[in-house]
């Protein structure tokens, strides 16, 4: 695991600074800002959206007595959306749309959810139970 996160360090940039120089080139230095700003600024609107609608879901689950196990993890799916959307670029921008999208969210939902459960098994997260 700590392998993959180091390459992922590594990777990450240089995709990111990559794109940034071949857009740049592109399209020029004013409409390259103008992008990152508008794409972070559209992230924020559509993670507080479906973070909004999330959380109604959630509390009417909640209401209703049953556990809302879907929508906290689809909360945290769009907790690491709206993250990725902050961050400057267009890669991470691209992973945090998908993270995002309802119709994509749900495909990678499993994927955190097989993550959060490995860290369960290996005592990285703690659960505490009343």
């Amino acid at each position: 695991m700590k392998k993959a996160l180091l390459f992922l360090f590594i990777l990450f940039p240089a995709i990111e600074i990559t794109f940034f120089i071949w857009a740049g080139m592109e399209i020029g230095f004013l409409w390259l800002f103008l992008l990152i700003v508008a794409t972070g600024l559209l992230g924020v609107a559509l993670a507080r959206r479906e973070g909004i609608q999330t959380y109604r879901r959630a509390k009417e689950q909640m209401q209703n007595g049953q556990p809302p196990t879907d929508e906290l993890l689809n909360g945290t799916c769009i907790l690491i959306g709206g993250f990725l959307l902050l961050l400057p670029g267009f890669f991470s921008d691209l992973i945090g749309l998908l993270f995002l999208l309802p119709f994509t969210r749900k495909r990678l939902r499993y994927w955190v959810q097989a993550l959060l459960m490995r860290l369960i098994a290996k005592n990285t997260i703690r659960v505490y139970r009343r």
